[in-house]
């Protein structure tokens, strides 16, 4: 098989290197309905894990849970608002079931937020995207706690972004969310780890899909050129000169809720081509 060929049959090899390695195991994750959440839930359910989709809209959850039962994976749904604590408590109390516990915690739900010079952001538009992108991941993680401790095998993946440790013009509420993700990360790795949690962010950057052709739609507009010039100008500054793929960001989130990552934590890992490298 070709170089090519396996990057384009990239979930297929990608879980095939964690069959069975989460076996017994519970993960949630967020704004699963679809992208980046889908897969990851995807790629954790071929994994083994029995996976808990959370997201706003059942019938993008049912849809991805679907496509799991379908393959033989073990998947059901908790729809609400991530910026709600009693919904997050809701969730987690399903996940850990009578178990008392759950193992994975995948932080992916998010927004793009406004697409707009920083003196023309309101407050409305700020708060919203820091509710979702950050603020979310702090109340996601308080309700997680009791029950990732009971656990022998506790991971939190964040799912940030590259955006916020580069510029990303008219998009300062998302930046300033996201590299603030990087540092709530940092801290609770000190805060967690006498408990053996494990927590770590996946950055990515120009990951293809419907969200970012959203974006290069909105910052093409706003800023009078073509999509396809935005494109060349976002990739330009990659070493591979290429957009990612989302089973780039499953494989990375897998091997970090994976044993081969126990002594990984506080870290931030870029998957974007080489965009960035710190």
């Amino acid at each position: 098989m070709s170089f090519a060929e396996d990057r384009a049959n990239g979930r297929r090899h990608v879980t095939g290197r964690y069959r069975g390695e989460f076996r017994g195991c519970t993960a949630v994750v967020t704004g699963a309905g679809q992208g980046i959440g889908a897969a990851i839930a995807k790629g954790l359910a071929a994994a083994g894990a029995h996976v808990v989709l959370n997201g706003r809209r059942s019938e993008t959850l049912d849809a991805v849970r679907a496509e799991i039962t379908a393959l033989g994976g073990s998947a059901e749904c908790c729809v609400g608002d991530v910026t709600d604590p009693e919904h997050l408590s809701r969730l987690m109390a399903q996940a850990a079931g009578e178990r008392g516990c759950f193992e994975i915690l995948v932080n992916n739900a998010g927004i793009a937020g406004p697409t707009a010079p920083f003196a023309e952001i309101t407050l409305e538009g700020w708060n919203e995207t820091v509710a979702v992108n950050l603020t979310s991941v702090f109340l996601a993680c308080k309700a997680a706690l009791p029950y990732l401790q009971r656990s022998d095998h506790g991971k939190i993946v964040n799912i940030g972004s590259v955006t916020g440790k580069q510029p990303l013009v008219n998009r300062s509420p998302y930046a300033a969310a996201k590299l603030g993700v990087v540092g709530l990360t940092r801290t609770l790795a000190h805060e967690l780890g006498p408990a053996g949690i494990t927590i770590n962010v996946v950055s990515p950057w120009l990951v293809e899909g419907q969200r970012l052709q959203e974006v290069v739609d909105s910052m093409s507009k706003e800023r009078g050129l073509t999509p396809e010039a935005l494109r060349s100008e976002m990739t330009a500054g990659t070493v591979f000169k290429r957009t990612v793929s989302e089973d780039d960001v499953v494989g990375t989130t897998l091997f970090l809720c994976s044993a081969a990552a126990d002594n990984l934590t506080g870290q931030d890992i870029n998957v974007s081509a080489g965009a960035v490298m710190y």
